[in-house]
């Protein structure tokens, strides 16, 4: 009897070690048959520069970790299927993006300080001075952020200071008396929910609120100018309204997939009347043909955040209005939330010269001199206010 329990003791110990010695070789396959392919990307990666077109590119980290994460084989299908498992069990926190109490996805930011909200009026402030001797109108215009000022559906205890830089940076602005346009003031009065103007799983205003934000500019610029606009380009009747249902997964979509909040609508929305535009290079086409790349509309691809930015990337350049009604030249001073802005500023005045917020050393007197603008738009999104942020430093302006 004891042997024959000693052999049934042994035999389940043999088999339970050939199940984990199974369970070891199934999952080794596994990861092995995941990780060759993750491999081969990885080694494209590093010998011909190919990187996958995603929220998750290896300039967002650093060193061999974030290269990896760059590059695994079937990447959003873990991302994905993870989302979906937060979602049913309603976490509001996914890879540091934070889920509001009414679906939309928010990357939260960071307190900036004093010092260098200060250091931005100082610098904006000093190249306000310049262009007013010069006769040229500035305008600092704060775009809208995710979580509404008015309306924030943070989850508790969740942190945020996105808001409250603008607010702190506003206020010194107008102290400053530099003119300033808040965008989420302007749809506040306007009895606008800003939510309808950003996308859920992106931190973008929607192609609707770059639209309207120019029917704001414009009648700042006609007040401070006295100039004629084409009473068409701000009437939204003029222009045809295409929607592409589910078709952008945004920045913040990208790190918690598409079963976490959803998929947005992308809108394309395109002039009916005649158009004539002249690039930098000298080529003259339409609005559509100088501007925008509808190639990202032809197949969806949820592993792409870039449709806002791919359809629209175009329309941050220097372009001549050939059918303007009017000598405005604008110096656009922005980042990606100017690409939903720009075409109808480009519609509006004779000429368009955009600048990257990033890049504001570029901004010299001698351009200034050169390009004479009528006025100078710094249309920013929060989170150029940073204390790590380059966007405000001019320079050269205080002799």
């Amino acid at each position: 009897m004891l042997c024959g329990i000693r052999k049934g003791f042994f035999g389940t110990v043999i088999n339970r070690k050939h199940s984990n010695y199974l369970y070891i070789v199934v999952l080794g396959l596994a990861i092995f048959g995941l990780g060759v392919p993750s491999f081969g990307k990885l080694l494209n990666y590093y010998i011909n520069d190919v990187v996958s077109y995603n929220e998750w590119t290896p300039e967002l980290g650093n060193e061999f970790e974030t290269n990896i994460a760059s590059t695994f084989y079937k990447k959003m299908w873990f991302v994905n299927i993870n989302g979906a498992i937060r979602n049913v069990l309603n976490q509001p926190e996914m890879n540091g993006v934070i889920k509001l109490n009414n679906g939309y996805l928010l990357s939260p930011m960071d307190k900036c300080s004093d010092e260098k909200i200060n250091e931005c009026v100082d610098n904006t402030a000093t190249f306000n001075e310049y262009l007013q001797e010069k006769g040229i109108q500035l305008v600092y215009a704060a775009t809208p952020y995710t979580c509404s000022k008015y309306d924030d559906e943070l989850p508790k205890g969740i942190e945020d200071y996105g808001n409250s830089n603008v607010d702190r940076l506003v206020s010194g602005m107008r102290e400053a008396g530099i003119d300033t346009i808040d965008f989420r003031e302007e749809m506040h009065d306007d009895d606008i929910d800003q939510y309808d103007m950003m996308y859920r799983t992106d931190h973008h205003w929607t192609t609707e609120a770059g639209f309207y934000a120019y029917g704001v500019l414009e009648d700042y610029i006609q007040d401070k100018t006295g100039c004629d606009v084409d009473s068409r380009i701000s009437d939204i009747s003029n222009y045809t309204v295409t929607r592409y249902n589910k078709w952008h997964l945004g920045s913040n979509g990208q790190r918690t997939g598409i079963y976490y909040a959803g998929i947005d609508d992308f809108d394309l929305i395109l002039p009916d009347f005649n158009t004539r535009l002249q690039d930098a290079n000298g080529n003259v086409g339409t609005m559509q043909e100088m501007m925008i790349n509808t190639d990202p509309l032809k197949v969806k691809d949820y592993t792409s955040r870039y449709t806002y930015d791919f359809v629209l990337g175009k329309t941050l350049g220097q372009y001549v209005n050939l059918e303007a009604k009017n000598d405005v030249k604008l110096l656009v001073i922005t980042d990606s939330f100017g690409k939903a802005v720009n075409q109808y500023l480009s519609l509006g005045f004779k000429e368009v010269y955009f600048v990257d917020n990033v890049n504001v050393s570029s901004i010299t007197p001698e351009l200034i001199e050169s390009y004479k603008p009528s006025v100078v738009i710094m249309l920013y999104y929060s989170g150029a206010i940073s204390d790590d942020s380059v966007s405000y430093l001019f320079s050269g302006f205080d002799n």
